[in-house]
């Protein structure tokens, strides 16, 4: 126990002093970092997405190409983090019609399989209909929408993701793989585990819990973590991935994040920019750093200079039209704007904290029967 304190005490002051020095991209923000006129732009550059993504949906109530069950989830929970009444107007539409067509994807819990990967949709669409349950429980606006069958899919969804955990404790892409398993895969069943969780669904806790070890394990010593556990390859975006579910753990572990933070601090948001999965980086970086914030004030400055940076890219990269351009693996694989335009718009609004998994204290939510 001792080792280990001095060992995090260590770590507070390396990741200070790497703060204070490192000549990149990341300069420490104000106090305010989000200052009005700021807050402004990102605002307007979400609501125009939002208007893009509402004329291009699907009559089906989908958006999206190949992944259209990951694609949608996107769309949906970014609707639900812009506005605290998420279920009114024509967004409030759109949204409805989006996670009716999430509801009809799946059998029993089980979401269908698209493109080389089904837990990536089994998780964020898990996610999203966990999200739009816990706001129909705060929300003034009741949605039209049957939000028991909601709570009856989302029990059932976990309860599938649970059944495909590995023995590692991690997941793989497809379903009857116990043996394979990698860091993104995990992000996502973990995160949708969470959300229920927050939310009173009933979870497996001990699969949660070993979906948080076997991210921690991922990690090297320069604190990235491996795409994969045990092939020691510190991605950048695997990295913010594995700091944004790790800051959703009851009990923090310091000497991981602050590892995971240093190693992001020296990436930098451009390295993120320019890498295979830009929007997914800069997702869970944006999300990792806020929870990192709110867990350490007094990294506060840099865990926002890190957010403005990134923020700065997303911005730069909306077409006329308010969408976001697709990019790098994601579109060799034939997808449209809309992937671009939905994770661009949630990542853009993290910082408004609005869904559950960008915070780390869980809502207070009142009983459920």
């Amino acid at each position: 126990m001792k080792a280990r304190l001095l060992t995090t005490f260590a770590l507070v002051l390396t990741l200070s002093s790497t703060a204070r020095t490192e000549d990149s991209s990341v300069k420490p923000a104000s106090e305010n970092t989000d200052k009005k006129e700021d807050a402004t732009v990102r605002r307007k550059a979400v609501s125009k997405g939002l208007d893009w993504l509402l004329a291009n949906q699907a009559e089906n109530g989908s958006w999206g190409k190949v992944y259209t069950v990951a694609v949608t989830s996107f769309t949906c929970l970014s609707l639900m983090a812009v506005d605290d009444e998420p279920f009114t107007d024509d967004r409030g539409r759109a949204l409805l019609k989006g996670l009716n067509f999430l509801l009809a994807s799946q059998t029993d819990g089980l979401f269908v399989n698209q493109g080389h990967t089904w837990i990536h949709g089994q998780g964020f669409a898990t996610l999203a209909l966990s999200e739009a349950y816990g706001r129909s429980l705060t929300a003034k606006t009741r949605p039209d929408i049957d939000t028991k069958k909601i709570r009856d899919v989302v029990a059932k969804a976990v309860a599938v993701i649970a059944k495909h955990q590995s023995t590692s404790g991690g997941w793989w892409y497809t379903v009857g793989n116990p043996s394979g398993h990698e860091g993104s895969t995990t992000c996502c069943a973990v995160q949708a585990l969470v959300s229920a969780d927050n939310f009173g669904i009933p979870i497996d806790k001990s699969v949660l819990e070993k979906g948080f070890e076997y991210l921690k394990k991922c990690q090297n010593p320069d604190g990235g973590f491996d795409y994969k556990l045990g092939d020691s390859k510190s991605m950048k975006e695997g990295t913010a991935g594995g700091v944004a579910t790790l800051g959703l753990m009851n009990k923090f572990d310091y000497a991981v994040m602050m590892n995971g933070y240093n190693f992001l601090l020296k990436a930098t948001p451009k390295a993120i920019s320019g890498a295979k999965w830009p929007y997914y980086g800069h997702f869970y970086g944006t999300m990792g750093m806020r929870l990192l914030g709110q867990e350490m004030t007094s990294f506060k400055k840099h865990t926002d200079g890190y957010i403005d940076g990134a923020q700065a890219d997303l911005l730069a990269w909306q077409k006329k039209g308010g969408s976001w351009p697709t990019k790098a693996w994601v579109k060799s694989a034939k997808e449209d704007d809309a992937y671009g335009t939905a994770f661009a718009t949630l990542t853009l609004s993290i910082r408004d904290g609005r869904l559950s998994i960008f915070n780390r204290e869980p809502p207070k939510i009142a009983k459920q029967d």
